[in-house]
């Protein structure tokens, strides 16, 4: 029998923008393991502006950079709609060049299930 998972990411609805296909797994499975449900995978900010806009999510977990660009118009349009997010990036001095970027919780890569999930239900339950 699986124990009850009460972690306040249970039933919440999560977008991960992220380029990287092995970082954006483990984050799926590490946010899955605590009861959220993953809308999708983006992986360019021209994607994740879209689905975020079609799949409207409660929270977003948001790599600083896609493929050699900064995520920050995906973080100003997810604060404009009032959305959570947190940004999880290898490239925190760079993500702090952009003010949306900079204003954000964040996580540093590499990290681990267990970190992931403390920052997830840190920044993104509410």
């Amino acid at each position: 029998m699986r124990d009850i998972d009460h972690s306040c990411l249970t039933g919440r609805r999560i977008l991960i923008v992220e380029d990287e296909a092995l970082v954006a797994m483990n984050i799926e499975e590490a946010l899955a393991d605590a009861g959220a449900t993953v809308l999708g995978i983006a992986s360019t900010v021209r994607d994740a502006l879209s689905m975020v806009a079609e799949l409207a999510p409660d929270a977003v977990t948001l790599d600083g950079n896609l493929d050699g660009e900064l995520s920050g118009p995906v973080a100003r349009y997810l604060q404009e709609l009032g959305i959570r997010h947190l940004v999880v990036t290898g490239y925190v001095d760079l993500a702090l060049s952009d003010p949306h970027l900079a204003s954000a919780p964040k996580l540093a890569k590499p990290f681990t299930a267990a970190l992931l999930r403390q920052a997830a239900e840190l920044h993104l339950c509410g």
